[in-house]
């Protein structure tokens, strides 16, 4: 039996992709791992769903907290999440 993968998930900091999976739950594994949330002190904040009328690609937003290289301060980044069609569709044998 195979599995298609039909969409992808792209996180994007300050216009550049980050990294992508093919599920949600993938992808907030993928921006922990990023963010080096269970080596650091770095927190994931929560996930800001973008609630419209009309069908959208973008999904909402993570925030992450993380200590600035000097280690005195708190840096925020605000992480873009958005779901697109995935070509041509990968195939997983299963």
């Amino acid at each position: 039996m195979a599995t298609r993968v039909k969409v992808t998930y792209i996180a994007i900091s300050d216009g550049v992709p980050i990294a992508s999976a093919s599920t949600f739950d993938d992808l907030r594994e993928a921006l922990d791992d990023y963010y080096a949330v269970d080596r650091t002190d770095a927190k994931c904040l929560g996930f800001v769903p973008y609630e419209t009328k009309y069908p959208d690609e973008y999904e909402g937003h993570y925030t992450y907290s993380y200590p600035s290289h000097d280690e005195e301060s708190t840096e925020l980044d605000v992480v873009k999440v958005y779901c697109i069609n995935y070509y041509p569709h990968t195939v997983y044998e299963v």
